[in-house]
Protein backbone atom coordinates (compact mmCIF):
# COMPACT_ATOMS: atom_id res chain seq x y z
CA UNK A 1 0.00 0.00 0.00
CA UNK A 2 2.87 1.80 0.74
CA UNK A 3 4.42 2.05 -2.17
CA UNK A 4 1.25 2.91 -4.20
CA UNK A 5 0.81 5.51 -1.97
CA UNK A 6 4.43 7.46 -3.20
CA UNK A 7 3.70 5.93 -6.68
CA UNK A 8 0.27 7.90 -6.90
CA UNK A 9 2.42 10.82 -5.07
CA UNK A 10 4.98 10.84 -7.59
CA UNK A 11 2.13 10.84 -10.50
CA UNK A 12 0.79 13.38 -8.81
CA UNK A 13 3.95 15.74 -8.93
CA UNK A 14 5.21 14.70 -12.50
CA UNK A 15 1.44 16.18 -13.41
CA UNK A 16 1.59 18.68 -11.01
CA UNK A 17 5.14 20.30 -12.64
CA UNK A 18 3.99 18.99 -16.75
CA UNK A 19 1.08 20.89 -16.67
CA UNK A 20 2.61 24.00 -15.24
CA UNK A 21 3.20 27.32 -17.68
CA UNK A 22 6.69 27.75 -18.05
CA UNK A 23 7.93 30.35 -15.44
CA UNK A 24 8.17 33.57 -17.32
CA UNK A 25 11.39 35.35 -17.97
CA UNK A 26 11.69 39.25 -17.69
CA UNK A 27 12.40 41.08 -20.45
CA UNK A 28 15.42 42.81 -20.77
CA UNK A 29 15.44 46.48 -21.95
CA UNK A 30 18.85 48.40 -21.94
CA UNK A 31 19.12 51.54 -22.50
CA UNK A 32 22.19 54.06 -23.94
CA UNK A 33 22.67 55.05 -19.61
CA UNK A 34 23.04 51.34 -18.88
CA UNK A 35 25.79 51.15 -21.51
CA UNK A 36 27.55 54.02 -21.00
CA UNK A 37 31.14 54.76 -19.14
CA UNK A 38 29.84 58.13 -17.70
CA UNK A 39 26.66 60.09 -17.72
CA UNK A 40 26.55 63.89 -17.86
CA UNK A 41 23.41 65.81 -17.42
CA UNK A 42 23.29 69.54 -18.33
CA UNK A 43 26.51 69.16 -20.05
CA UNK A 44 28.74 71.84 -21.31
CA UNK A 45 32.62 71.81 -22.84
CA UNK A 46 34.62 73.68 -25.12
CA UNK A 47 36.20 71.60 -27.99
CA UNK A 48 39.77 73.44 -28.57
CA UNK A 49 42.61 72.82 -30.98
CA UNK A 50 46.25 74.09 -30.27
CA UNK A 51 44.50 76.16 -27.55
CA UNK A 52 42.28 77.53 -29.63
CA UNK A 53 38.41 77.50 -28.77
CA UNK A 54 36.84 75.43 -32.07
CA UNK A 55 33.43 74.99 -30.21
CA UNK A 56 31.35 75.30 -27.71
CA UNK A 57 28.95 71.48 -26.93
CA UNK A 58 25.86 71.71 -24.50
CA UNK A 59 23.52 68.81 -24.28
CA UNK A 60 20.89 68.35 -21.90
CA UNK A 61 22.06 64.67 -21.19
CA UNK A 62 25.88 63.28 -22.77
CA UNK A 63 26.79 59.68 -22.83
CA UNK A 64 30.37 59.06 -22.92
CA UNK A 65 31.73 55.70 -24.29
CA UNK A 66 35.66 54.82 -23.54
CA UNK A 67 36.10 52.29 -26.20
CA UNK A 68 34.52 53.52 -28.83
CA UNK A 69 36.07 57.36 -28.27
CA UNK A 70 31.81 58.64 -28.97
CA UNK A 71 29.92 60.92 -26.85
CA UNK A 72 26.37 60.73 -27.33
CA UNK A 73 24.37 63.63 -27.15
CA UNK A 74 20.38 64.73 -26.24
CA UNK A 75 18.85 68.11 -27.11
CA UNK A 76 22.45 69.42 -28.01
CA UNK A 77 23.46 73.01 -28.77
CA UNK A 78 26.66 73.50 -30.86
CA UNK A 79 28.61 76.77 -31.84
CA UNK A 80 31.68 76.87 -33.78
CA UNK A 81 34.09 79.51 -33.86
CA UNK A 82 36.56 80.73 -36.94
CA UNK A 83 40.35 80.58 -36.02
CA UNK A 84 39.90 84.12 -34.39
CA UNK A 85 37.53 83.62 -31.74
CA UNK A 86 33.87 85.12 -33.56
CA UNK A 87 31.35 82.94 -33.40
CA UNK A 88 30.54 80.81 -37.44
CA UNK A 89 27.43 79.08 -36.72
CA UNK A 90 25.06 77.43 -33.83
CA UNK A 91 23.37 74.11 -34.57
CA UNK A 92 20.32 72.69 -32.54
CA UNK A 93 19.26 69.18 -32.94
CA UNK A 94 17.32 66.63 -30.95
CA UNK A 95 20.33 64.33 -30.78
CA UNK A 96 23.69 64.15 -32.16
CA UNK A 97 27.03 61.94 -31.94
CA UNK A 98 30.75 63.12 -31.23
CA UNK A 99 33.74 61.22 -32.57
CA UNK A 100 36.72 61.81 -30.07
CA UNK A 101 39.34 61.25 -32.47
CA UNK A 102 38.32 62.48 -35.87
CA UNK A 103 36.26 65.61 -34.47
CA UNK A 104 33.52 64.65 -36.87
CA UNK A 105 30.03 65.49 -35.38
CA UNK A 106 26.73 64.39 -36.87
CA UNK A 107 23.76 66.15 -35.42
CA UNK A 108 19.90 64.37 -35.55
CA UNK A 109 16.44 65.46 -35.57
CA UNK A 110 15.16 69.02 -36.27
CA UNK A 111 18.82 70.36 -37.16
CA UNK A 112 18.66 73.95 -37.66
CA UNK A 113 21.90 75.54 -38.33
CA UNK A 114 22.04 79.47 -38.11
CA UNK A 115 25.13 81.25 -39.29
CA UNK A 116 26.39 84.42 -37.83
CA UNK A 117 25.07 86.86 -41.17
CA UNK A 118 21.66 85.21 -40.92
CA UNK A 119 21.62 82.64 -43.19
CA UNK A 120 19.60 79.41 -41.44
CA UNK A 121 19.94 75.84 -42.81
CA UNK A 122 17.37 73.25 -41.74
CA UNK A 123 17.38 69.09 -42.54
CA UNK A 124 16.58 66.20 -40.21
CA UNK A 125 20.26 65.34 -40.22
CA UNK A 126 23.70 66.84 -40.69
CA UNK A 127 27.28 65.53 -41.28
CA UNK A 128 30.07 67.42 -40.06
CA UNK A 129 33.37 66.58 -40.97
CA UNK A 130 36.62 67.42 -39.44
CA UNK A 131 38.95 66.13 -41.25
CA UNK A 132 37.59 67.31 -44.80
CA UNK A 133 36.04 70.39 -43.56
CA UNK A 134 32.72 69.66 -44.65
CA UNK A 135 29.75 70.05 -43.92
CA UNK A 136 26.53 67.45 -45.71
CA UNK A 137 23.02 65.62 -45.64
CA UNK A 138 21.55 63.31 -47.58
CA UNK A 139 18.31 64.01 -46.51
CA UNK A 140 15.71 66.98 -47.35
CA UNK A 141 17.27 70.43 -46.70
CA UNK A 142 16.14 74.17 -47.37
CA UNK A 143 18.69 76.69 -47.24
CA UNK A 144 17.73 80.34 -46.25
CA UNK A 145 18.99 83.73 -46.69
CA UNK A 146 18.22 87.33 -46.73
CA UNK A 147 17.38 87.34 -50.48
CA UNK A 148 16.73 83.50 -51.34
CA UNK A 149 15.74 80.40 -50.78
CA UNK A 150 17.01 76.98 -51.94
CA UNK A 151 16.17 73.59 -50.97
CA UNK A 152 16.64 69.77 -52.44
CA UNK A 153 17.30 66.73 -51.14
CA UNK A 154 20.96 66.52 -49.80
CA UNK A 155 24.29 68.67 -50.44
CA UNK A 156 27.73 69.03 -49.32
CA UNK A 157 29.46 72.24 -48.56
CA UNK A 158 32.62 73.67 -47.16
CA UNK A 159 31.99 75.06 -43.41
CA UNK A 160 31.71 78.63 -44.85
CA UNK A 161 28.99 77.76 -47.48
CA UNK A 162 31.25 79.07 -50.27
CA UNK A 163 31.65 75.70 -51.72
CA UNK A 164 28.20 73.92 -52.36
CA UNK A 165 27.10 70.33 -54.17
CA UNK A 166 23.37 70.20 -53.97
CA UNK A 167 20.89 67.05 -54.90
CA UNK A 168 18.20 68.33 -57.06
CA UNK A 169 18.26 72.31 -55.90
CA UNK A 170 15.52 74.34 -56.33
CA UNK A 171 15.02 77.96 -54.99
CA UNK A 172 13.87 81.57 -55.68
CA UNK A 173 16.42 84.53 -55.33
CA UNK A 174 15.60 87.93 -55.63
CA UNK A 175 19.29 88.88 -56.81
CA UNK A 176 19.47 86.19 -59.49
CA UNK A 177 22.10 83.33 -59.53
CA UNK A 178 25.14 82.84 -61.25
CA UNK A 179 25.58 80.20 -63.12
CA UNK A 180 28.24 78.31 -63.01
CA UNK A 181 30.92 78.44 -66.04
CA UNK A 182 29.41 82.28 -66.37
CA UNK A 183 31.69 84.52 -65.67
CA UNK A 184 31.49 87.73 -62.90
CA UNK A 185 30.03 90.00 -65.37
CA UNK A 186 26.75 91.48 -64.23
CA UNK A 187 25.56 90.68 -66.84
CA UNK A 188 26.05 87.25 -68.37
CA UNK A 189 24.82 84.24 -66.21
CA UNK A 190 22.51 86.24 -63.63
CA UNK A 191 18.86 84.61 -64.09
CA UNK A 192 16.28 87.28 -63.35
Amino acid sequence: MRTAWASLAALCAIGTTACEPPPVKPTTVVSVSDTADQVLQKFHHYVTADGVRQSEVQADTAFFFEASQTTLLRTMRVVFFDSAGASQATVTARRGQYLWQSGNMTAEGSVVMTTADGRVLKSEKLVFDEVKQQICTDQPFTFDDRSSHVQGQGFCSDKQFTNIRASKPTGTSKDGVLLPGQGESADSGRAP
